[in-house]
């Protein structure tokens, strides 16, 4: 766990869309969970907004737990006797630290939840591009010489492919077209063959009349 400080972060003002509740027991969770350097900056601001990221990709349930379980981690700390009654959120370093670290030695339900969350909050500190600098992950290369490595290899299948799906897409839609301008052409069509039919049974029924006694 992150080494402790001598005073709490301030807190915002403002909130988002994770909730303020949500969003103090969060921000405690990182300070304590992190390397200290998510303290620098506004670094621990990005880890909550990585975090409000992540819980949007969730399903509805998932979120739900996920938030479930931080919020009793915070609240459960009511029950742990040197934080008289305080939330997590509220307790200083070295108390909020002693707490975590008796719900891990328990080895528990609570144990498996504070592992989880751990876990959640240190992806997200590790997905800010200035720590990954920091660590020197840097995939664009990599990436840049797996995309080089596949074009020289399988560029002749990969052009063949491309022009095959382009053409039978082109060909889908003049079979469409031609579809199209044949029904157009078929109906004005039969639209002139009914005239001429009815026009012959008119000239038929003059003739009739005119032969009759």
């Amino acid at each position: 766990m992150a080494g402790p400080s001598s005073a709490l972060t301030a807190e915002p003002e403002d909130s988002d869309s994770i909730g303020l509740p949500i969003r103090r027991a969060a921000r405690r969770f990182a300070e304590l969970i992190c390397p200290p350097e998510v303290r620098a900056g506004q670094r621990t601001e990005r880890v909550l907004g990585e975090f409000g990221l992540m819980l949007g990709s969730l399903s509805p349930a998932a979120r739900k737990a996920l938030v479930a379980g931080l919020l009793a981690i915070d609240q459960g700390a009511r029950l742990y006797p040197p934080s008289r009654g305080r939330r997590m959120a509220r307790l200083d370093d070295r108390v909020a630290d002693a707490y975590l670290k008796a719900l891990l030695a328990r080895r528990g339900p609570a144990a498996e939840l504070v592992q989880r969350l751990r876990g959640v909050f240190v992806m997200c500190y590790y997905e800010l591009p200035e720590v990954q600098r920091e660590i020197g992950y840097d995939p664009a290369p990599y990436i840049a010489a797996v995309s080089r490595r596949r074009l020289e290899s399988y560029g002749a299948e990969i052009r063949a492919g491309e022009a095959a799906v382009t053409a039978g897409a082109e060909q889908i839609r003049a079979d469409q077209i031609k579809k199209e301008t044949g029904q157009v052409g078929g109906g004005q069509a039969g639209t002139e063959q009914a005239g001429t039919e009815q026009a012959g049974t008119e000239q038929a029924g003059t003739e009739q009349a005119g032969i009759s006694p």
